[in-house]
């Protein structure tokens, strides 16, 4: 029984020793690999909006709402617009997403700014006096325009859109109104006409079509403007589309569109990139007047670079965690998964180590065997008297029992039992010293 004893809790040991060493050594490669971790993704981002009561207010106040189902705060930075958004984004100090209109990059000067993608189409309506004849954007020389706000995409894109037609500062009053104030300028008669670009549920575009002496004019060359700038894309109103009882428009319209992009500073977190685009994606994908579903989000028609994990995402989905996990878990997940490398690597050669290691031992362990056996060997070491002949015998039982190594792999078992008969061999020439 102590014998069966003796051999568990000696290969117990030796078992334990290994491992010790294997967890040591995995436990330095952790240590090294998470130097390598990327950081965690915020828990608070600003995302620039646009004029209170705007679209831009209202689908950020959509986004807000799914982020925060995820554990992330969305504080909404009111603005002037796009222009002023560009900017805000091109800060070191500025935001960290913005809503900004297609077509505006060439505005503001910014190198570290980011498209995400694209969300939905913005129309550009021109509303024009019934009273004033207009064909194409070069009969607006003379006229008194809105062009829009000061800070606002639309103003951007409209300028240059009328200097290509021979339009400028120079030979019209092209005039500094917000959206929110058009209605009352017609009504006042201080504008002939006005720009806007904006959705198609637009409370200013529903109070502008309403008014009677205001028609939505239809440009004739939208497919040239299509054609010249990359950000624009052609888009047909059909007659009633806007409201069937009232007829509204009551013609078919073209006209041009740019896109509402979503952007971001290049410093943004590489993981809420992927979960920007799920939430476009509810937020925007659904069916519309202008497109179908499952159009937007897209890449087309951005005019600032796209970020390379927006790429990623329209070209393959969005990461395979994302589809299974929670965010906070797929993130973590993605974080983690360079620590697996250096473990693999570990992992195979300590596989190999362990059966050598454990031979090892017990080699060992024989050979310190082998030497108390020739200490008490006659041979080697001649008896003093019959006290030190006792004592040998002694040592040589316990020395039996030692011998008995549990789990000795079968490549040992010759030499336990030679160990044996070495034993047995020995205390024959200890008893025979007796006589």
């Amino acid at each position: 029984m102590k014998r069966n004893q003796h051999r568990v809790r000696s290969g117990f040991a030796t078992i334990l020793g290994i491992s010790t060493s294997v967890v040591l050594i995995a436990a330095l490669g952790f240590y090294v690999a998470y130097q390598f971790v990327g950081p965690a993704p915020p828990k608070r981002i600003v995302l620039a909006t646009g004029e209170p009561g705007g679209a831009y207010q209202l689908f950020g106040e959509k986004f807000a709402a799914y982020l925060a189902e995820e554990g992330i705060e969305v504080e909404l930075q009111p603005t002037a617009g796009s222009v002023e958004n560009l900017g805000l984004l091109g800060q070191e100090d500025g935001v960290d997403l913005g809503f900004v209109q297609g077509g505006i990059a060439n505005l503001v000067a910014v190198e570290n700014v980011m498209a995400i993608g694209s969300l939905y189409l913005e129309p550009l309506w021109l509303f024009v006096r019934s009273d004033v004849p207009i064909g194409t954007f070069g009969d607006l020389a003379g006229k008194r325009v809105a062009v829009g706000a000061e800070g606002s995409g639309t103003r951007g894109v409209v300028l240059g859109l009328l200097a290509e037609n021979g339009v400028d500062t120079s030979n019209s009053e092209l005039l500094d109104v917000s959206s929110d104030t058009l209605v009352r300028a017609f009504a006042d008669g201080t504008i002939d006409a006005a720009f806007i670009i904006a959705g198609p549920d637009s409370e200013y575009i529903v109070a502008l079509t309403g008014l009677g002496e205001v028609g939505l004019h239809s440009l004739q060359r939208a497919d040239a403007y299509v054609r010249r700038y990359s950000f624009l894309s052609k888009v047909t109103l059909p007659e009633g589309v806007l409201d069937l009882q009232a007829n509204r428009p009551d013609d078919s319209i073209d006209t041009v569109s740019v896109t509402a992009m979503l952007a971001a500073n290049r410093d943004l977190h590489p993981a809420l990139v992927d979960l920007l685009l799920v939430a476009a994606a509810d937020i925007h994908g659904g069916h519309t007047l202008l497109s179908d579903a499952g159009e937007f989000p897209t890449s087309r028609y951005v005019d600032l670079p796209l970020s390379d994990e927006a790429e990623r995402h329209f070209r393959y989905g969005p990461p395979f965690l994302m589809r299974y996990l929670p965010f906070w878990a797929a993130t973590l997940v993605d974080r983690l998964w360079i620590m697996l490398l250096p473990l693999i690597g570990l992992a195979i050669p300590l596989i190999k180590l362990v059966p050598p290691a454990y031979e090892w031992r017990i080699r060992r362990r024989l050979l310190r065997l082998y030497s108390e056996l020739e200490r008490l060997d006659p041979a080697s070491n001649e008896i003093v008297d019959d006290e030190d002949l006792a004592g040998r015998l002694k040592r040589l039982e316990r020395l039996e029992n030692a011998s008995a190594v549990e789990s000795v792999p079968k490549s040992f078992t010759e030499n336990i039992y030679k160990l044996r008969r070495d034993i047995d061999l020995v205390r024959r020439r200890v008893s025979a010293a007796r006589h």
